[in-house]
């Protein structure tokens, strides 16, 4: 599997970005700083070489969903692979290198619609799934003989853009398509808050490791982030885009990395004005999710495109060029694979090489 380097950036020319970048590439990323001027960024030279930073990702699986893959989860350990597509979630042993079908499939009764997010709690046993309905489905992954739905959350909203799970698994927050996040107890299911802010949907969530922070985005250009213990809203980050995704980093936590509509990624300091802006996708950036480690990243995009970059300067760690859109992200607890859902029925698992 070929990784061409950056076959079309955009922005001024720098002569090699602080780096040797093959035939003199265009600089793509980008430090603002306080007056709104772009600089090109000077990578330090352990930018591609540092302990932990990957050199490229290899292909070894593909997983023929049947339908478009909204969402994607990898467990942890890394045994199975779970594609959300339309109106099912397939299940795959991707320790069988050559599993060609999956090994179970969830069906939501009686819905036809898109699964926009898949959450695995750390028991293993739980999955969380929501997507272009008003009920969230929590499913028990061993119940026998199969997994079966334990209970279902509903809420006003017609439908969950994305989740997110507490780090104590107590609490499960769904980006509502009204621009809502729904705060639900998973112990009794039930509604116990929601967080109202965006004015049109919520379209992207993490949450810190200590569990304290939320950080969303949503269709009316705003990130926002909120405070878990006391209920309310810290900041408002404003764009001139749509955002996408986003992704908080899970080690330092100061860095929040943003996929906009207009191509752009972001990496915002989360207590300072600091910004880097990167410009390698070519379209709307649908899907970024952090490494474990917190040294990189990746981002996805209706251009086809799979981008990892460097936290938090985003020097571009390797690039992907799949068939189709790509939807959907994950990346394993061990950071040792990638798994992405595309626009053309299919998940690609990849193997991080180091």
């Amino acid at each position: 599997m070929a990784f061409d380097g950056h076959p079309h950036t955009r922005g001024p020319v720098a002569s090699t970005n602080g780096l040797n970048i093959p035939g003199g590439k265009p600089a793509y990323s980008f430090h603002m700083n306080g007056d709104g001027q772009p600089q090109p960024v000077p990578f330090p030279p352990d930018a591609l070489m540092g302990p932990g930073i990957p050199r490229a990702a290899r292909q070894i699986n593909t997983l023929g969903h049947g339908e478009v893959v909204c969402a994607v989860t990898i467990s942890n350990p890394t045994k199975y692979v779970y594609t959300g597509g339309k109106g099912c979630v397939k299940v795959w042993d991707i320790s069988q290198p050559q599993a060609k079908s999956p090994v179970s499939q969830l069906d939501l009764s009686g819905q036809d619609n898109y699964i926009r997010s898949v959450k695995l709690l750390p028991d293993a046993r739980t999955l969380i799934v929501g997507g272009e309905a008003s009920n969230l489905s929590i499913w028990d992954l061993l119940a026998t003989p199969t997994p079966r739905i334990k209970a279902e959350l509903t809420s006003s909203a017609p439908a969950c853009y994305a989740l997110a799970i507490s780090p104590d698994s107590k609490v499960c927050f769904s980006c509502c398509s009204d621009g809502n996040i729904a705060v639900w107890d998973l112990h009794n299911q039930a509604l116990v808050r929601q967080f109202q802010g965006h004015t049109d949907g919520a379209s992207c969530i993490d949450i810190s490791a200590d569990g304290t922070r939320l950080w969303t985005g949503g269709l009316d250009n705003t990130v926002r982030s909120w405070d878990l213990r006391e209920g309310r809203q810290l900041h408002q980050h404003d764009f001139s885009s749509q955002i996408f995704s986003l992704g908080y980093c899970p080690t330092t936590g100061e860095w929040l990395a943003v996929g906009m509509e207009n191509s752009n990624v972001e990496v915002l300091h989360t207590h300072k004005p600091d910004k880097y802006q990167l410009h390698l996708h070519e379209s709307c950036v649908l899907s970024l999710r952090f490494a474990a480690c917190g040294k990189w990243f990746v981002s996805t995009g209706k251009d086809n495109l799979l981008n990892a970059w460097r936290t938090p300067y985003g020097a571009s760690i390797f690039q992907s060029k799949e068939s189709s859109s790509v939807l959907s992200c994950d990346i394993s607890a061990d950071d040792k694979y990638i798994v992405t859902g595309s626009g053309d029925k299919k998940a690609t698992v990849y193997e991080v090489i180091y």
